[in-house]
């Protein structure tokens, strides 16, 4: 990747030049879907949504949030927010595990997870060396434990491996008070129904695209033209394209991690010419 976030490929006979995203365009997505994603959680506080209608909305922007977090561990990092913007997009969200881990422990995990997980080569499946892949190895009970319980997995790796930061106890110090005061305000069953929300976005999230896609059936695709039309489109509305794009080419993002995944779809005809 150039200084400017230019990327050069050579696929075959094709010649593909892309524009990575900047941080500072995901920091400010981010930070705009957590408008009303936050309007959410005090409507629903207040009893002007229902639990279903809540679930189903929350779901849909939190998913948003989530592969936009993923996104900006791939982005061009010369273009930024203002500090304090970037720590208040870094931070900002539903938090209900005091342990909540922060960017950059999740970045880091997340480029080393890319280290070994390389198209075309046998995947290391080693908490040490690669934290992720717990949610992709010691069966499926295993798996679905694990993604359900990602937060707490993930604290006891840091504290295994001695990889606690700084700001995961910012956080802590930070989160414990706001808890405390979200259930004397809207009570303890509204913050239960916040937590179960926010579990069934972290479980379906790492259940799909950390167990799911990583099956050798699936992963060695790593392009949309197989997937039919319907559920792509359904993929979409529930998820939006960023979503959906990162997810089904895969394997192609793994190649070439510094592809937005809005772009992705733009490998279909190249990949079937040129497998990875």
């Amino acid at each position: 990747m150039a200084s400017d976030g230019t990327i050069n490929l050579k696929i075959g006979e094709n010649n593909l030049t892309f524009k990575s995203e900047t941080k500072k365009a995901i920091d400010t997505e981010i930070l705009l879907l957590h408008i009303p994603l936050l309007l959410i959680i005090i409507a629903y506080g207040l009893n002007f949504l229902t639990w279903p209608l809540f679930f189903l909305l929350f779901y849909v922007i939190a998913m948003r949030v989530f592969i936009g977090n993923h996104d900006r561990y791939h982005s061009n990092t010369n273009v930024r927010l203002p500090r304090f913007l970037e720590i208040f997009a870094e931070g900002l969200g539903v938090i209900v595990t005091p342990w909540d881990e922060p960017y950059d422990s999740i970045k880091r995990k997340h480029l080393i997870h890319h280290a070994t997980h390389k198209t075309g080569e046998i995947p290391i499946y080693d908490t040490k060396k690669d934290p992720n892949c717990a949610y992709e190895m010691g069966g499926l009970f295993n798996v679905l434990l694990s993604c359900l319980f990602y937060e707490e997995v993930q604290l006891y790796f840091d504290i295994r491996d001695k990889n606690l930061t700084r700001s995961r106890l910012f956080r802590f110090l930070i989160y414990v008070p706001m808890q405390i005061g979200f259930i004397l305000f809207f009570g303890i069953n509204i913050f239960l129904g916040v937590f179960i929300a926010t579990r069934l976005i972290g479980f379906t999230a790492w259940f799909v695209f950390s167990w799911i896609i990583h099956q050798p059936f699936i992963y060695k695709f790593g392009f949309s033209r197989d997937v039919p039309k319907w559920f792509k489109f359904i993929f979409q509305i529930l998820h939006g394209k960023r979503v959906s794009e990162g997810c089904i080419h895969h394997a192609t993002h793994h190649k070439w991690p510094a592809i937005p995944s809005g772009k992705l779809y733009k490998f279909d005809s190249i990949v079937m010419e040129n497998p990875i």
